[in-house]
């Protein structure tokens, strides 16, 4: 994450973030930076249903298509873009494991990234343990946020 803060501040640009599946994860590491606080705004855990109902008003999102889907990525980094004001937004829904929610496989990760004002969203399926598909999703939109910032 030390690459990215640093690319933030070189850049003069904010990050934001609203998390799913990596529980704050993404947020936990961007503080673990000394200085970050120059860079990152903050961000969402919206981890139960009730959450993305309440706090994204996704009530419609989760009947339509559910909580692990791309319009929830989507309408996930739109809140947070919206409530933090910042440059970037980035944000996770998808099943960690170890069974299939909303009958979708085990590993299968949306993520939306808000650079400026255009938006791009990405399906993955991971392999592993609970945690190594978390970080390996956080480590995607790390490196994916890095490159667009060079």
């Amino acid at each position: 994450m030390k690459e990215l803060v640093e690319k933030l501040k070189k850049a003069h640009l904010t990050l934001s973030c609203c998390e799913s599946l990596t529980g704050g994860m993404f947020a936990s590491q961007m503080v673990d930076v000394s200085g970050a606080s120059e860079v990152f705004v903050g961000g969402y855990v919206t981890y139960q249903n009730k959450a993305k109902e309440n706090i994204l008003n996704g009530t419609d999102v989760l009947k339509k298509f559910g909580a692990i889907s791309d319009e929830m990525a989507c309408l996930m980094a739109l809140k947070a873009k919206n409530d933090f004001q910042s440059d970037i937004v980035v944000s996770f829904t998808g099943n960690a494991g170890p069974q299939a929610d909303e009958k979708k496989e085990v590993g299968l990760v949306y993520s939306c990234i808000i650079f400026k004002d255009k938006m791009y969203h990405f399906k993955n399926i991971y392999q592993g343990t609970r945690q190594e598909i978390r970080m390996q999703c956080i480590e995607d939109a790390k490196k994916r946020i890095v490159s667009y910032l060079s």
